[in-house]
């Protein structure tokens, strides 16, 4: 017995040799460079390549903005007085962002932050990936003195805020915390742990610096009500030299 399926096929089938006929005509109109440029689009947008070279630009430009700060500990320190006690009432209110969803609803989109709101966020991931990597090859001046992992537990959903990071451990966790308000619930919510090994120096300025980092970034993207993270010292590595 015919199917819709079966129907819809053998109505593709007899129309196909027509159609590819109609394409090769309108491609033979067509001259070679333009041809060469669909081809390589199509063969990018298929294996994902236009996401990766988006992304090497990305960190291309965050490494050139990164070089010409000359970041040092003084700069880590004024970053972190200035944002410390950031909420969300003062990004709304003083024009960062424009009707963003409820705190642990969606994710914010760019067209809900303002060029305020996208430049802040811009130096909160500038930051967080400096006091993650900075080094002085990015001309970067930070004491390395102890060695501590940094988790961050966020919905799965969530996660490629941070795909700018690098040297990233992902395993997948389920939640059980229970909002007082009902709101985002996340009891057996598909979460993810993103953990990153890094040097803090013995004051801690660094790691203070990673949780203001990542309170700024969650109130103008993540979205969550609360964004786990936690550091922990790290007593040995099979990537430390034996």
């Amino acid at each position: 017995m015919d199917s819709i399926h079966s129907i819809v096929k053998k109505a593709q089938d007899d129309l196909f040799p027509e159609l590819e006929a109609k394409i090769r005509a309108e491609l033979y109109k067509k001259d070679k460079d333009w041809l060469i440029d669909q081809i390589i689009y199509l063969t990018c947008e298929r294996h994902s390549l236009h996401e990766q070279r988006d992304k090497f630009n990305a960190l291309k430009n965050r490494l050139n903005r990164i070089k010409a700060k000359n970041f040092n500990t003084k700069m880590l320190l004024d970053f972190i007085d200035n944002y410390k006690d950031i909420e969300r009432v003062y990004l709304e209110e003083s024009g960062f962002l424009i009707h963003p969803s409820h705190l642990g609803l969606n994710s914010i989109e760019s067209f809900q932050r303002t060029t305020l709101g996208e430049k802040l966020l811009e130096e909160a991931k500038d930051v967080l990936y400096i006091a993650l990597y900075g080094d002085t090859t990015i001309t970067i001046d930070l004491k390395r003195e102890r060695e501590e992992i940094l988790t961050i537990i966020l919905p799965e959903s969530k996660v490629d805020t941070f795909s700018f990071l690098k040297a990233m451990t992902e395993t997948k966790v389920s939640g059980t915390w229970n909002d007082p308000e009902g709101i985002s619930n996340d009891d057996q919510v598909s979460n993810i742990a993103l953990q990153i090994d890094f040097s803090d120096d013995h004051e801690g300025t660094i790691g203070v610096a990673i949780f203001v980092a990542l309170n700024l970034i969650n109130l103008l993207e993540v979205n969550e009500q609360i964004l786990y993270s936690r550091l922990e010292k790290l007593e040995r590595s099979s990537l430390e030299p034996q």
